[in-house]
């Protein structure tokens, strides 16, 4: 399930709640007041480099024999 970020109208609190995508824009319960107007936000992503180094450049093109 994914994990999305919400904003409470009635206090303020943003929260994050796992949700399934199906359910994703209806309105979560507040954690903080326990209220029911919240807005899911638009939130960023995180992609998983696979192990590169931090320097994020890329790895140099490897040459093929086929050329």
């Amino acid at each position: 399930m994914p994990l999305y970020e919400y904003a409470c109208h009635e206090c303020g609190e943003v929260f994050e709640k796992l949700v399934s995508m199906s359910k994703a824009d209806a309105p979560q319960v507040c954690p903080a007041c326990g209220g029911g107007q919240s807005r899911r936000k638009l939130s960023s992503f995180a992609v998983s480099g696979g192990g590169r180094s931090s320097g994020g450049s890329m790895p140099a093109p490897v040459s093929s024999p086929f050329t």
